[in-house]
């Protein structure tokens, strides 16, 4: 019963879309942070995320049929809900003198990261308060 709810309700609101978006950008600001953290570290290289291209697959995939292995031994098939995005490694030399993360780059997409996660969760508060209101009026 409670799967049926939650197809009825929760998939077809939007919510699972606006959690894989919350999702993404938390995972963007941990790499930033980790980028920002090992600014002093020689040899680090940076990381990132593709979050646009990211939340463009989540956007396609939304109609989609959802592949879930129940057995380890089951070949994947492509990229299941559980996995998560690729995370990319910057390979270029120094930029410097010590790693390649421009700490002013790294300080813009924080404050960018950080505008988009205030935003997906302020429109996740919406829905749900839409849901509610939906649920309680007679």
């Amino acid at each position: 019963m409670s799967d049926m709810i939650t197809n009825m309700v929760f998939d077809k609101s939007g919510v699972p879309l606006l959690q894989r978006f919350l999702n993404l950008s938390s995972l963007r600001q941990k790499l930033i942070s980790g980028n920002i953290a090992n600014v002093s570290t020689p040899g680090y290289q940076s990381k990132d995320i593709d979050f646009h291209g990211e939340l463009n697959k989540a956007v396609k995939n939304k109609g989609g049929l959802k592949v879930v292995a129940t057995h380890p031994n089951h070949i994947p098939v492509g990229k299941t809900p559980q996995s998560g995005p690729e995370v990319t490694v910057d390979k270029t030399g120094e930029s410097n003198g010590i790693n390649n993360v421009n700490i002013d780059e790294e300080i813009a997409n924080q404050a960018q990261n950080q505008i988009y996660y205030s935003i997906g969760a302020r429109l996740l508060s919406l829905k749900f308060q839409g849901i509610r209101k939906a649920i309680q009026s007679n």
